[in-house]
């Protein structure tokens, strides 16, 4: 795992990848699923679940292929979820589009410590508490990486989740 000390660790975000966005209207939205699916890919959940059921929160611009992506990796279901209802049993990765604030907040604050993966793509900042946040352009999709929700999750990240970083433009 990545270490950061000090008042660093609170605040510590990574930028870890970048995946070239696609022609046309679906691009985005490949390019975020590419990500999430190599995410999962890379995560361990103290039980390994045998389909990764992916939660999604609040009013997500780009997660419309997610589950859809093709390739090694978890098989997933996706389903949507009121986000001040949710609870962390029912989700092993939760993925959050625009939200309330208050709601951002109680949504991770109940996922914190929890075994499940929270990804978000309306926290360019990836100051919220999600593990992972969306950088999302016209022509690529970063990712960045806060140290502090990974180290507080259940969920252990392979460190080769920073192989993601050399996959610009490749399928992950």
């Amino acid at each position: 795992m990545l270490a950061v000390s000090g008042a660093a660790a609170e605040e510590a975000a990574v930028s870890l990848a970048q995946a070239r966005v696609g022609a046309g209207p679906a691009g985005q939205p490949q390019a975020v699923a590419r990500i999430v699916h190599g995410i999962l890919g890379y995560s361990r959940w103290p039980a390994s679940p045998p389909v990764v059921r992916i939660c999604i929160a609040g009013a997500p611009r780009f997660a419309g292929q997610i589950g859809a992506a093709a390739g090694p990796g978890p098989r997933t279901t996706v389903r949507r979820i009121a986000a001040p209802a949710a609870r962390a049993e029912d989700c092993d990765a939760v993925y959050l589009g625009s939200m309330a604030a208050a709601d951002r907040v109680a949504l991770l604050g109940r996922m914190r410590g929890q075994a499940v993966v929270t990804i978000d793509e309306a926290d360019p900042q990836c100051r919220a508490g999600a593990m992972f946040c969306l950088r999302v352009a016209r022509a690529e999709v970063g990712l960045d990486l806060n140290l502090d929700a990974v180290s507080r999750s259940r969920v252990r990240v392979d460190p080769r989740v920073l192989r993601l970083s050399g996959a610009v433009g490749d399928p992950l």
